[in-house]
């Protein structure tokens, strides 16, 4: 039976089916990553993490290691230098927190009486404003650290997941190439090409994300620490780790880490300090936009600010700071498949 109507109705109608069963997929695969994020989320940042320790792995077995051997020094030293930077960011923050939480606090009261102030708004709502604004954040700072920190279930979760992606990792940077070979064998011939191939550009691009996004993330914390250093901000160290991490998030990470080294200085130091800081952040920052990301990361990663943004929100919703750090590299494998896949279609049809 032909089908009736329009032409464009009907294309139109297909098309609608396609993105109906797509959004279904994808809903359903987020609500199963959603339930499963003690395993989902350890084996995902196990495999991006084994993205950057597999080339330090071919090397020694170039030098003639044996396999086996090399991932235990390769994975053995990635866990060590972890766990020496979680002690040393731990110790940093834990000594000036309580001063470091009071200055944010305090420059966030000046910054507000100030545009109060030039708005005319009466200081007796200003005031009111403020303690409301400071009551919810302290609120939710005790509410968010005792869902997190306190039990003893959480802390088996979170001791289970962290043993769970060093296991991942073990073996993902051991036998890498062997579990690739075996799913392709289990493919058949067309299929086992395009696998082989799109799974090799999905690792090479997560790789030279993560490896790149480490460049950027230490190039911004050292300058922001001398920086911060030169012009006598307190805390510098503490704000310069901040900034490390705040890096990893891309946009939204360095834009709240810059914020509360500005919120500092104008606490600690007055108003032209603060602008100094302020100057200093946004140089770093057009440096890292303009210069580094573009050269280190822009190689492995096109993505709009737009798109990143939407990325980072949506991880962030689902599950919190580790969904937002791994939004942006899930968003990246997404599209690579998706170039895969649309340059596959340009060849077809300019063979056809």
């Amino acid at each position: 039976m032909t089908p009736s109507g329009p032409a464009w109705l009907r294309s139109f109608s297909d098309l609608s089916w396609r993105l109906l069963v797509v959004a279904a997929l994808l809903i359903l695969l987020g609500l199963a990553a959603a339930r499963l994020r003690l395993i989902f989320l350890p084996l995902l940042a196990a495999v991006i993490l084994a993205t950057a320790l597999l080339p330090l792995k071919r090397a020694l077995l170039r030098r003639g290691w044996p396999n086996t051997l090399a991932a235990i020094v390769v994975v053995g030293g990635a866990a060590l230098l972890l766990v020496a930077l979680a002690a040393v960011t731990a110790a940093t923050v834990a000594a000036d927190f309580t001063e470091l939480n009071l200055d944010i606090e305090t420059g966030f009261t000046e910054l507000a009486e100030g545009a109060a102030n030039a708005l005319g708004v009466p200081q007796e709502r200003v005031n009111e404003l403020i303690d409301d604004v400071m009551t919810a954040a302290r609120g939710n700072a005790r509410t968010l650290a005792g869902g997190l920190f306190s039990g003893v279930l959480v802390l088996a979760e979170v001791a289970a997941g962290a043993v769970l992606m060093i296991v991942l990792l073990f073996l993902i940077v051991k036998d890498a190439e062997q579990m690739q070979r075996a799913i392709a064998r289990r493919l058949a011939g067309g299929g086992r090409r395009h696998f082989l191939a799109l799974s090799g550009r999905i690792w090479m691009t997560l790789g030279g994300y993560f490896r790149g996004i480490l460049v950027v993330a230490l190039v911004d914390a050292v300058l922001i620490g001398i920086g911060l250093l030169i012009i006598g901000v307190p805390f510098a160290l503490a704000l310069a780790v901040l900034t490390f991490f705040g890096a990893f998030i891309p946009v939204v990470g360095a834009l709240l880490a810059g914020g509360a080294a500005v919120l500092v200085a104008l606490a600690t130091e007055g108003t032209g300090t603060a602008i100094g800081v302020g100057v200093l952040v946004l140089a770093v920052q057009q440096l890292e936009g303009n210069l580094l990301a573009p050269m280190i990361v822009g190689r492995a990663v096109s993505l709009h600010p737009a798109v990143i943004l939407i990325a980072v929100a949506v991880g962030g919703a689902l599950w919190g700071i580790l969904g937002a750090f791994v939004a942006v590299p899930i968003t990246t494998a997404g599209m690579t498949l998706v170039d895969y896949y649309a340059e596959r279609g340009r060849v077809a049809r300019a063979g056809g």
